[in-house]
């Protein structure tokens, strides 16, 4: 009998190009977007600011639980995943991914009762606590990293819509009124449960589980190091922002600052795609002798396309801003609008970070600037919040400019270490291969310093 073949074997023999990658991908942030446009102005209307503040608190706090509980894993694994082609690999890759997120949840727990206990407008609601942590670990489970690595992006694609369209309809089934806040949270559980259920069905089915094991966790925890510094902390940062708020201010001031936070989340999300393709596509590449100029090409456009997107919403966040949010969010919410501005002026060096954490650094495996960057990023802004404490009371737009002036930083930082690589010539120029394929964090060296192969 003839073995049956494993998904990424599969997918070697007839690749998907990098186009059509991203419009599944894209598809899927589509939906997102529409699910953000929808439920936004219904919670600024149904719920009003004070409650709809209690939820997005809540909302922070599960979202830094689920960053915690799968820590770096997710980038690791998809960058793992698609330079692994047999069976017994696949599964080990799954176990292991696995089982990190196991050994994080007690330390995610923690974090989440502690943070639930600092603030004050989470103390007094323990339902909420108690949905957030659920949901987070839930979340922290998913697995979007498997998909991606084996570069099934359709699946991921249609599992994304399908959870998506079940927790917009739960929602707005069961959150009917102004004291309903947990009842969001409820409805955002069952439907990450579901979809949680079906995507293990699918892997189920595509591994076999005799080659299933669990070893390697805490090694996988200590790689994904860095790559916790390049994507999670600069999300968590994001939605630890929003708790911050609630230390210092009431619960209106965070309904305030929340739809204007969650917009320009919906703007970054639309830079994800990008690197969830191409995370997984330069690796393959650059493992390859024959394809790694086409590497450094990938790169070279994912910049500068993430630079033009960021010019873009900047344009469009700071001249619709005062027309688009009061049309949104009815009355009320007036200020939220400056926020919103404020946010506008991050789009560009955000995506800029992005571009070089994700499509550069990350697939040429130089993890330790990754780390440096993000904690220039996340000490800045929360030093710029702290500090603001001490000549007045913290509102949203202190916690908006805050996160600018971090970007506008972390920004610098990166443009030197491109410098400082040789990367600015190697990505930018025509024809990468004039220049010596071999480098290291001093200058030149051996050319199996630039292939991820190389340090397996």
């Amino acid at each position: 009998m003839e073995p049956t073949r494993s998904p990424l074997a599969a997918r070697q023999e007839k690749p998907l190009s990098t186009r059509r990658s991203l419009g599944f991908v894209y598809i899927a942030h589509v939906f997102r977007y529409i699910y953000g446009l929808i439920l936004i102005p219904y919670y600024g209307r149904v719920l009003g600011a004070e409650e709809y503040g209690k939820v997005l608190a809540a909302s922070a706090l599960f979202q830094v639980i689920w960053l915690c509980v799968e820590y770096g894993c997710p980038v690791a694994g998809v960058r793992d995943l698609a330079g692994t082609t047999d069976r017994p690999g696949i599964a080990a890759q799954v176990g292991r991914q696995t089982m990190a997120r196991a050994i994080m949840v007690p330390l995610a727990i923690a974090i989440g009762v502690g943070g639930a206990w600092l603030s004050p407008v989470l103390r007094v609601e323990p339902e909420l606590v108690a949905y957030a942590v659920a949901i987070g670990i839930n979340s922290g489970f998913n697995l979007g990293w498997y998909f991606q690595g084996a570069l099934q992006f359709r699946t991921q694609a249609l599992l994304e819509v399908f959870g998506f369209a079940l927790s917009l309809g739960f929602i707005l089934l069961m959150v009917r009124g102004r004291e309903e806040g947990a009842r969001v949270l409820e409805a955002l559980l069952l439907s990450g449960l579901i979809s949680n259920g079906i995507a293990y069905t699918l892997v189920a089915r595509q591994i076999d589980l005799q080659y299933l094991s669990l070893t390697g966790a805490f090694r996988l925890i200590w790689d994904s190091t860095a790559l916790f510094a390049s994507r999670g902390l600069r999300i968590m940062m994001a939605n630890a922002s929003t708790y911050l708020l609630s230390l210092f201010a009431p619960a209106a001031q965070v309904g305030y600052y929340g739809p204007a936070e969650r917009f320009s989340s919906v703007g970054l999300s639309f830079m994800q795609p990008v690197g969830q393709v191409l995370i997984g596509t330069v690796t393959r590449h650059l493992s390859c002798d024959e394809t790694e100029r086409e590497a450094y090409r990938l790169m070279r456009k994912g910049i500068l396309f993430m630079l033009g997107f960021g010019g873009l919403a900047l344009l469009a966040t700071v001249g619709l801003s005062a027309w688009i949010m009061p049309l949104i969010l009815g009355p009320g919410f007036e200020q939220s609008i400056l926020i919103m501005q404020i946010f506008g002026f991050m789009f560009p060096f955000a995506a800029f970070n992005q571009a070089v954490s994700n499509y550069v650094l990350i697939p040429l495996r130089k993890d330790t600037y990754i780390i440096k960057s993000t904690a220039v990023c996340a000490g800045l802004s929360i030093a710029t919040v702290l500090a603001s404490t001490l000549f007045g009371e913290v509102g949203g737009s202190t916690i908006a400019g805050a996160r600018v002036v971090a970007e506008v930083v972390s920004s610098c930082f990166l443009a030197m270490v491109l410098v400082k690589l040789g990367l600015g010539r190697k990505i930018f120029m025509e024809n990468p291969d004039e220049i010596s394929r071999g480098y290291s964090d001093r200058g030149p060296s051996r050319a199996t310093d630039t292939n991820p192969a190389s340090t397996r």
